[in-house]
C-alpha cells in the first residue's frame, strides 16, 4: 500500500497523535497486508505503540470471559455513554439490558461494537467457563 505522505512513526506523547495512530491502524487493516510488507510492518509496530500508550494510561482491557466488563472499561476509557452504543447497536433499552447482563449481544452486534469501542471482536463474544 502506498500511502501518499509517509508517516513518522514516532512514541505517542499526545491524545492527537493517540488518535491518529488509531486511524491509521483502522486505514492499515482494511487493506489486510501481508505481515512481512511495509505495511504489514507499519501495522504491527502502531498496534504496539497505542498498546503501550493504553497501558500506560490506565486503558488495557480486562481479561475476563465477560463482554459488558469491556464494554464498561472502554466505555470509561472512551467518555462514551449508552446513547453512544444506542448508534451502533440498537436503542437505549437494548444498551441498558446488555449492561445490565439481562440481554446478550447478539453477532451483529459484535462487529459495530468493537469499531466503537476499539477492541477486537472477539472480546465481546462470550466465552465458556473451562
Amino acid at each position: 500500500m502506498k500511502t501518499k505522505e509517509k508517516l513518522d512513526i514516532k512514541v505517542i506523547r499526545s491524545q492527537k497523535q493517540y488518535n491518529l495512530y488509531l486511524k491509521e491502524i483502522e486505514r492499515r487493516m482494511e487493506v489486510d497486508p501481508l505481515p512481512q510488507s511495509e505495511t504489514g510492518r507499519e501495522l504491527e509496530i502502531l498496534t504496539v505503540l497505542v498498546e503501550d500508550y493504553e497501558r500506560k494510561h490506565g486503558w488495557e482491557i480486562p481479561q475476563t470471559n465477560d463482554p459488558v466488563d469491556v464494554i464498561q472499561k472502554r466505555m470509561e476509557d472512551l467518555n462514551l455513554r449508552q446513547a453512544d452504543l444506542a448508534k451502533v447497536i440498537g436503542d437505549k433499552t437494548v444498551v441498558s439490558r446488555i449492561l445490565n447482563r439481562s440481554r446478550k449481544l447478539t453477532y451483529s452486534m459484535v462487529l459495530p461494537l468493537s469499531k466503537l469501542l476499539r477492541v477486537p471482536p472477539e472480546f465481546l463474544l462470550e466465552k465458556n467457563a473451562a
